[in-house]
């Protein structure tokens, strides 16, 4: 396993208590919103494509008076602290799914872990006929090829990081210029909807303007046509008693006319009569 080494940009710790609510499986975002912090530190296998961050965490301790340390009350109602920082590394493969991980203790003891393991593993073999036991020997380390393939794996980590910087890079920008462009559509689609509405409500007010308007042209023609009608039947009535009043002052004259003849015809009767 090769480790490499990244700047440091936050020191901020979880708690012990948060790390029970980790589950295999979770992406490297879940286990962020789990713990409630971002990773202190980015490791990486490179030889099996796998990714390890590095989570910092303190260990909860109760304060309470020296005579009340071993008493229930002790162990429970004191007053909580935290200290003794301590590092839990998470792994990943390489569809960011978290596999296993292992506190910084862990790691220490990692490689007694790893011989014993192998150990049990071979002789629980039904045939021991065959059987090896390994041993674990601490053999001196070349620090020259060490240093070198530190170096190697610094540089690699170096450029890797600098790829994944660029993609997320490139990711952010293609995510926010996804959610402008939704934005932007969005804003375009509330003012053609908008718009519609207005348009539709102003028709809707036409439509009522002009039937209003044409029942009021309807009343005003009818009421000039009934002010007509009552003009011409006025100017009628007028002219007939006019005339009713003509013919019974002709028939009056006529009358007495009529009247005045008859008395001249029986005076003229009446005078021949006498000459006889």
């Amino acid at each position: 396993m090769v480790f490499a080494q990244s700047k440091i940009t936050r020191s901020h710790f979880t708690t012990i208590d948060q790390l029970f609510d980790i589950n295999l499986g979770m992406s490297p975002e879940d286990v962020n919103s789990t713990l409630g912090i971002e990773p202190y530190d980015i490791h990486q296998n490179l030889n099996m494509n796998q990714l390890i961050l590095e989570y910092k965490y303190l260990h909860k301790f109760n304060k309470d008076k020296s005579d009340l340390v071993y008493t229930e009350y002790g162990r429970n109602k004191g007053a909580q602290f935290y200290q003794n920082e301590s590092s839990i590394y998470m792994i990943f493969n390489s569809q960011r799914e978290l596999i296993s991980f292992f506190t910084n203790k862990g790691r220490m003891k990692a490689q007694d872990a790893y011989v014993w393991e192998n150990t049990l593993n071979v002789l629980s073999k039904e045939d021991c006929a065959t059987c090896l036991k390994l041993e674990y020997k601490n053999e001196p380390v070349n620090k020259s090829t060490d240093k070198k393939v530190q170096d190697s794996d610094r540089s690699d980590k170096r450029k890797a990081s600098r790829k994944k910087a660029a993609a997320d890079k490139k990711a952010a920008a293609d995510k926010k210029a996804a959610a402008e462009k939704k934005a932007a559509a969005d804003k375009k689609a509330a003012a053609e909807k908008k718009a519609a509405a207005d348009k539709k409500a102003a028709d809707k007010a036409n439509k009522k303007k002009a039937k209003a308007d044409n029942k009021s042209s309807v009343d005003k023609k009818a009421k000039a046509d009934k002010k007509a009608a009552d003009k011409a039947a006025k100017k009628a009535k007028k002219a007939a008693d006019k005339k009713a009043k003509a013919d019974k002052k002709a028939a009056d004259k006529k009358a007495k006319e009529d009247a005045i003849k008859a008395k001249q015809l029986a005076a003229k009767k009446a005078l021949e009569k006498k000459s006889k």
